[in-house]
């Protein structure tokens, strides 16, 4: 099995898009659902949302990566 860098590229495109697209709705739901207490511009729930975001979009990849290439 070969990489092309072509792939690495893509591959860290997604992760990136996915990560913020999550950040974006934990954020949504942290600020307009759970916490009224919080402004809509907080750079705290902003930061925290973001890093969520990272977070479950870094176990997805590594669990995909495990599932399918991890036990060969």
């Amino acid at each position: 099995m070969e990489f092309t860098p072509f792939m690495f590229a893509i591959m860290a495109l997604s992760f990136v898009c996915i990560s913020y697209f999550m950040g974006m709705m934990i954020h949504a739901s942290f600020i307009y659902e759970d916490k009224k207490n919080l402004k809509k511009d907080s750079k705290k729930a902003w930061i925290l949302s973001m890093a969520a975001g990272l977070g479950i979009t870094g176990w997805l990849f590594y669990y995909g990566y495990y599932v399918n290439f991890g036990r060969l």
